[in-house]
């Protein structure tokens, strides 16, 4: 298996606790990369968090069980545009590709377009960094619970 292209590429993370009547005293972002996350990981693309189908965000907050289950360590949702508005979902790897780095090197970068991601990707990456499952879908497809629970449990199931 090959590594996870854009692995290393540096994203930023918002802090779930952030909020505005936190602003003074939790910071609102960090750099991180996919590859800081160890574990087998989903990586769960979305254009951007304003709209398209945000009930992934949900989807993925309230059904952690269901990918624990399916041999997924950590769910990272990765958005090519400002999530700001986004800072108090409560994910704990909400992550923006700031520079399109991760976008670009897997695919996803709409040509001309700086803020957008063309596809939905789920990308299933194991402990070792190496991608062991993805499927692809439209930009304006929504993509349903088991859709993403499936691409897990085929990379991840022995």
């Amino acid at each position: 298996m090959a590594k996870l292209p854009g692995s290393d590429a540096k994203l930023i993370k918002l802090n779930p606790e952030w909020s505005v009547d936190k602003a003074a005293s939790v910071p609102i972002e960090q750099n991180l990369s996919v590859g800081d996350i160890k574990g087998n990981r989903l990586i769960v693309t979305l254009p951007g968090a304003g709209g398209f189908c945000n009930q992934e965000l949900a989807l993925v907050k309230d059904n952690a069980d269901k990918f624990k289950a399916a041999g997924v360590d950590e769910v990272v949702v990765v958005v090519g545009t400002d999530i700001l508005t986004n800072a108090g979902h409560g994910l704990p790897y909400l992550l923006q590709d700031v520079d399109m780095e991760f976008g670009k090197a897997n695919n996803l970068a709409l040509d001309g377009v700086r803020s957008r991601y063309l596809t939905r990707s789920v990308i299933a990456v194991n402990a070792d960094g190496e991608q062991v499952g993805r499927e692809d879908a439209e930009l304006l497809a929504c993509r349903p619970l088991n859709v993403l629970i499936d691409v897990a449990q085929k990379a991840f199931s022995s």
